[in-house]
């Protein structure tokens, strides 16, 4: 059996080498999490970018950094993070935010 150990990836996160995760899986769980998701309080950070957390159940599994409707976003790029998939939301082919989730 390899050795399937942690890895850099991208913005200093880490992603499990090998790892192969379906994309019809990963599109479909997204939508699903998208469509009970509301959006929570924004904040600004420090450096003036905005957040903006998805929330679903009182947890937060996502943020966006423009305030744009959660119905319009699509899945793009995706990878196998420490704790589950990471997922970049993109509206008119700018990725807009991110969804965390365990599949």
């Amino acid at each position: 059996m390899r050795y399937l150990g942690w890895k850099r990836g991208p913005k200093w996160g880490y992603y499990v080498e090998g790892a192969n995760v379906d994309r019809e899986k990963v599109v479909s769980d997204a939508k699903e999490l998208l469509s009970r998701a509301k959006k929570g309080d924004v904040w600004t950070a420090p450096n003036g970018i905005k957040h903006i957390p998805i929330v679903v159940d009182n947890a937060v599994v996502g943020k966006l950094w423009k305030d744009v409707d959660l119905k319009d976003l699509e899945v793009g790029n995706y990878w196998a993070a420490k704790f589950g998939v990471n997922v970049e939301l993109v509206k008119d082919k700018e990725v807009v935010g991110m969804l965390y989730f365990a599949l």
